[in-house]
């Protein structure tokens, strides 16, 4: 399975049997170029113009925007409730963790998380490949929360993502502290994972 990350949240994932997963795509407001990728199935976290961007894509891909499960050509979707703050959705709505199983591998989106998470929350999370992580707080959980919540889920790697930089001026942190705290390492935007990769514990994809 290949995993790609096109900036902000959105991720593309594409498995061995051609089927690409998008998750959350974004608009043009957002500062990274559109992703434009053809996509088969888009999984979006929340109804939020930085999450929502179907538009962009290219084919004719169904949306996912649920808890619940979805099976699609081998590949296992799980959708978990959750919130997008710390008062159950008072402030800013709810939130779908997404986990995907397919080619021997997990992988987990955790979206615009915005609380610590509970035990079915946590559960959902555990056992994860690639855990993708928010850091960058005021929208989301904060970094030193994301670490919290990584002890919690023992991923075998946390890909941080929802974080300030070159591109997105958003008002929140960048990757400094993230890469402070867990000894994140850089990796390209578009990686390998198959079952049993030597992936690092955390890392921070380089936008190309």
């Amino acid at each position: 399975m290949k995993l790609k990350w096109y900036g902000h949240s959105c991720f593309g994932l594409t498995f061995e049997n051609g089927v690409t997963l998008i998750t959350d795509p974004f608009d043009e407001t957002v500062g990274y170029p559109l992703c434009t990728a053809r996509a088969d199935l888009v999984l979006s976290s929340h109804d939020h113009f930085d999450h929502n961007h179907v538009s962009s894509l290219s084919g004719e891909p169904e949306m996912l925007q649920a808890p619940g499960v979805r099976e699609l050509d081998g590949i296992r979707i799980t959708g978990t409730a959750s919130w997008h703050d710390d008062e159950q959705g008072a402030k800013r709505g709810p939130n779908v963790i997404y986990g995907v199983e397919g080619d021997g591998v997990k992988l987990v989106h955790l979206g615009d998380l915005g609380h610590m998470p509970d035990e079915e929350q946590l559960s959902a999370m555990r056992g994860a490949d690639i855990l993708m992580i928010p850091i960058g707080g005021t929208f989301t959980i904060t970094t030193a929360q994301a670490v919290e919540i990584i002890r919690l889920a023992a991923p075998k790697c946390a890909v941080a993502m929802h974080f300030r930089n070159r591109w997105c001026s958003f008002p929140v942190t960048d990757e400094t502290e993230f890469v402070r705290l867990t000894g994140a390492v850089t990796l390209p935007n578009e990686i390998e994972v198959v079952p049993g990769a030597d992936l690092p514990a955390a890392a921070v994809m380089r936008y190309e």
